[in-house]
C-alpha cells in the first residue's frame, strides 16, 4: 500500500516466512499524540464510522476482513498472493475469550469494516492482528482502533504497550511512530520438529499461573491459563516459578501440523529447559510435527538456549513499544513471547 490512503491497513503482523471520538484519555497518552488523533477522529466521524467492542457475532466478518487484508499485504510485499486462509479459524474466538475488553471493531452503517485484537497480561499489553477492509481505508479507522486499545489497556493498568509489524514497510513504521511507538526491538521466530519427550516430575498441567513479576512488574498470565483451558486449545504448563502455554489447536496461523507456543517464562535456565521439553512432549502427544514460538531479540540467553535445544530461526518482526521499562525483555530470565 503506497501513500497516505494505504496506511489504514495498519497491521501488526510480520511473518515473512509465511507470508467515535473518546470522552476520556489513557493516562499516559501524550498531548501531542492526542492532538494528532483529533483530526483523525473528526475524519472518521464525518464518514459515519464508529468503534465498539467486538462481539461473538462479529467473528466471521472479522476473520474475513483480517484474511483478505493480509493476503493483499503479502501480495504487495512479495508479488505473490497467498491462497486460502492466512489465520486459524479459531483466532477470533480464542482472542475474544482471552481479552474481551480489549478487542474492538470499526463499524460503518451496520457493517464491520475493521478489527483489532488485544492481549493484556496485567501491566503489559500488545495488539494485533489489526486490519481494515480495503474499501474502508483512508478514513483513519486504524488509528482509532489503536486509540481505543490505548484507552482500554491504559484504563486497566497497562504501563507498557507494544505490537509487531513489518520491518520492510516504512508506511507501517511511520504510522506507529506517529502514535508514540518506538521501533527499536525485534521478535524472532524459532521452530523445530517436535521430539519425543516425557513430562518431568514437578511439571503441573493446567494449574494456576505463577507470579511472574520477574518478567515485568505486574505481569500476569492468569488469563492465558484460563482461556487456554476453557477454549480447549491446549494446555498451560507450570514448573517451579516458570510458566508456558502450548496450543495444539491453532489459535494463530492456519497451519494444523504446528504446536504454537505463545508464551514461556522462566527465571533460570533449568526451569526453561524443563518447560521446553514439556511443550515438546505435549506437541508429540497431540500428533504435532513442529513447535513454533517467538523470542524477543533482546533476550539473547533465551535464543542461545533454544539453539542448543536444536531450534532454528525463522522470520523476524519489528517490535515497537511505548510506556515504561521498554528494555524489560533484556532481563536475566528466559522468555518466549509472541506479539502477533
Amino acid at each position: 500500500m503506497v501513500g497516505r490512503a494505504r496506511f489504514e491497513l495498519a497491521v501488526s503482523w510480520s511473518q515473512t516466512r509465511r507470508f467515535s471520538g473518546l470522552s476520556y484519555r489513557p493516562r499516559f497518552l501524550s498531548r501531542l499524540i492526542l492532538d494528532r488523533l483529533a483530526g483523525v477522529s473528526k475524519k472518521v466521524a464525518e464518514s459515519d464510522v464508529h468503534i465498539r467492542p467486538m462481539l461473538e457475532a462479529d467473528l466471521d466478518a472479522v476473520l474475513e476482513i483480517t484474511n483478505s487484508a493480509f493476503r493483499e499485504l503479502v501480495e504487495r510485499t512479495t508479488g505473490r498472493r497467498p491462497e486460502g486462509p492466512m489465520f486459524a479459524s479459531g483466532l477470533g474466538r480464542y482472542r475474544l475469550s482471552l481479552d474481551p475488553l480489549g478487542c474492538h471493531v470499526a463499524v460503518r452503517g451496520d457493517e464491520v469494516v475493521g478489527a483489532n485484537f488485544s492481549v493484556l497480561r496485567g501491566t503489559l499489553g500488545w495488539f494485533g492482528p489489526l486490519a481494515v477492509r480495503p474499501d474502508a481505508q483512508g478514513l483513519g479507522i486504524a488509528q482509532l482502533l489503536v486509540q481505543e486499545f490505548f484507552r482500554s489497556a491504559g484504563e486497566r493498568g497497562a504501563t507498557l504497550m507494544g505490537l509487531e509489524t513489518m520491518a520492510n514497510s516504512p508506511q507501517h513504521v511511520h504510522l506507529y511512530m506517529k502514535l508514540g511507538f518506538r521501533p527499536s526491538w525485534t521478535g524472532i521466530s524459532f521452530r523445530r520438529e517436535a521430539r519425543a519427550a516425557k513430562l518431568l516430575p514437578g511439571v503441573e498441567i493446567d494449574g494456576a499461573a505463577p507470579e511472574l513479576s520477574y518478567v515485568y512488574p505486574g505481569y500476569d498470565a492468569t488469563n492465558d491459563a484460563r482461556s487456554t483451558r476453557s477454549a480447549k486449545t491446549g494446555v498451560s504448563l507450570g514448573y517451579r516459578n516458570g510458566f508456558a502455554v502450548c496450543h495444539t489447536v491453532s489459535t494463530m496461523w492456519a497451519d494444523p501440523p504446528i504446536a504454537y507456543v505463545p508464551l514461556i517464562a522462566a527465571p533460570d535456565r533449568e526451569t526453561f529447559d524443563v518447560l521446553v521439553r514439556a511443550v515438546e512432549a505435549v506437541a508429540r502427544e497431540h500428533g504435532k510435527m513442529r513447535v513454533v514460538t517467538q523470542v524477543p531479540g533482546s533476550s539473547v540467553a533465551t535464543q542461545q538456549a533454544l539453539l542448543e535445544h536444536g531450534y532454528e530461526t525463522g522470520g523476524a518482526a519489528l517490535r515497537m513499544k511505548r510506556g515504561e521499562a521498554l528494555d524489560y525483555d533484556a532481563g536475566p530470565f528466559f522468555y518466549c513471547d509472541d506479539w502477533h
